[in-house]
């Protein structure tokens, strides 16, 4: 292979990874110094609490944080990607900090069926 053939390689590499990005996770004590670099975006903006912008395989993805305390205290990065069933938009997560919670105890079916 010849080094344009690579180049091209890469290339369309980059545009595969780009249309469905990985949704890394990251306990949320990892936001405010997270190394962009180790996942391959590049930070284009922030405010006094941290990144709110970057840039990943080409897209950008905007820090949000949502408001259902249900889920618990957690901050991601997504983009959207066009409209789905009754014209809501859909979003593609590149990362999001949380952290994770307890599982969930067996339900009696399962713990039988261990045995």
């Amino acid at each position: 292979m010849n080094d344009d053939t690579l180049k091209e390689l890469l290339i369309v590499l980059k545009v595969l990874a780009g249309s469905n990005p990985p949704n890394w996770q990251r306990p949320l004590k990892n936001y405010k110094e997270f190394d962009w670099s180790k996942i391959g975006a590049t930070p284009i903006s922030q405010d006094e609490h941290g990144v709110t912008k970057v840039v990943w395989c080409g897209h950008v993805y905007t820090r949000r944080s949502g408001e259902n305390r249900k889920f618990g205290a957690a901050i991601w990065f997504s983009r959207a990607n066009g409209k789905g069933e009754g014209d809501e938009t859909n979003y593609l997560k590149l990362i999001t900090f949380k952290d994770s919670a307890d599982a969930e105890s067996l339900p009696d079916y399962v713990v039988r069926s261990l045995r």
